[in-house]
């Protein structure tokens, strides 16, 4: 099986950090979009991904459509697979200031039963320097406005490492995010992109320095570890039970496919990915162009080595070597059949993922 994909790539306004494909103030090109979308996975030949495994609406700012797009997007898919939404997962990325509780509602209706909430921060000075439409407050209330409405299934994205942010904020952020008591939390250090607003005006903020950076994240894993969540991956914890199924599809170097502008896919060792333009993507004939299937051996281990299981000894034949003197230096350990990542190579993950290049 096959897990599903669908970019969103509108936004109310584009975040100061982000790199991802999207746009602001094209939200006349919708309509056209969505039946792009549909055109799209009506296209391609049913043995990749039917029935899907999980699906994921990610952006960009899904939230941003109305829901009578989620409806032509979503529910011929569970009405054709006969899907079990009590056991299925279809996540959606939504931002405050996006969705009210009546659009929440509405999503909850049709299917959709684990919300990534893009909270990011709870100070209201930091969340202004990232560029977020949304303060703490709005970010409290579309969190209360998902639950009343019955989502069950809550993810918290948060990041450290943001301007002019110290310790103690980040520790009070991080409070507040469990005082609401979801069932997953990502927490992401900062990464200033080439490019990018934030990125332009980098020395216009004082950042944490690497120590306190390291600090930062050192006190997420202790204090979540502590709170009865499982750290299952670098930045990911989840409640037993409550780990995100469709990425762990991205991280085991799984089959995916992504439809939309910008999207990847992988099956069965091919990949290919759509146009990263709006406009082109519409222009599109989705006809599906695999690579040739190359060795992807590399994205397998380091991928793999990100969640904390590890992955399976045989997977990393042909780089012992690089195995056994990262294990001397500490950074990785092997456990009966599985090589993971230790503590010291969790904070030092891209230099160990750099050996298998």
């Amino acid at each position: 099986m096959t897990s599903l994909y669908i970019h969103i790539p509108f936004c109310k306004k584009k975040c100061n950090y982000c790199d991802f494909v999207s746009s602001a103030g094209k939200e006349e090109l919708i309509d056209g979009y969505v039946e792009a979308l549909i055109h799209e996975l009506a296209s391609l030949p049913p043995t990749f991904y039917l029935p899907p495994a999980t699906i994921y609406l990610g952006g960009g700012t899904p939230t941003l459509l109305e829901p009578k797009y989620f409806d032509k997007i979503i529910s011929p898919i569970i009405g054709h697979w006969k899907l079990d939404i009590g056991n299925f997962e279809i996540s959606v990325e939504a931002n405050p200031g996006t969705a009210d509780k009546s659009k929440l509602k509405e999503l909850r209706r049709l299917g959709i039963n684990r919300l990534s909430i893009g909270a990011q921060s709870f100070n209201d000075q930091q969340l202004k320097a990232l560029g977020r439409i949304h303060n703490s407050e709005a970010n409290l209330r579309f969190y209360d406005d998902a639950r009343s409405v019955g989502f069950e299934n809550i993810n918290l994205d948060m990041i450290f490492a943001l301007p002019e942010q110290t310790l103690d904020q980040w520790k009070k952020d991080l409070q507040t995010a469990l005082s609401l008591k979801p069932e997953h939390l990502s927490t992401y250090n900062l990464q200033i992109e080439q490019g990018t607003p934030l990125s332009l005006h980098v020395t216009d903020y004082l950042f944490p320095d690497e120590d306190t950076e390291l600090t930062m994240y050192e006190h997420t894993i202790e204090t979540l570890a502590g709170s009865g969540y499982k750290h299952y991956e670098i930045s990911n914890f989840a409640k037993p039970g409550f780990e995100c199924r469709h990425n762990i599809v991205y991280w085991k170097n799984g089959n995916y496919i992504g439809i939309g502008a910008g999207a990847h896919s992988h099956v069965n060792g091919k990949r290919w990915s759509n146009p990263n333009c709006i406009e082109k993507y519409l222009n599109s004939s989705f006809a599906p162009q695999p690579s040739p299937i190359v060795p992807d051996q590399s994205e397998t281990i380091f991928m793999g080595l990100r969640l904390l299981d590890g992955l399976e000894v045989e997977k990393l034949t042909g780089f012992e070597k690089e195995l056994a003197e990262l294990i001397e230096s500490g950074l990785l350990i092997r456990e009966n059949l599985h090589i993971k990542l230790t503590r010291q190579g969790l904070y030092l993950a891209n230099e160990v993922f750099a050996r298998f290049v």
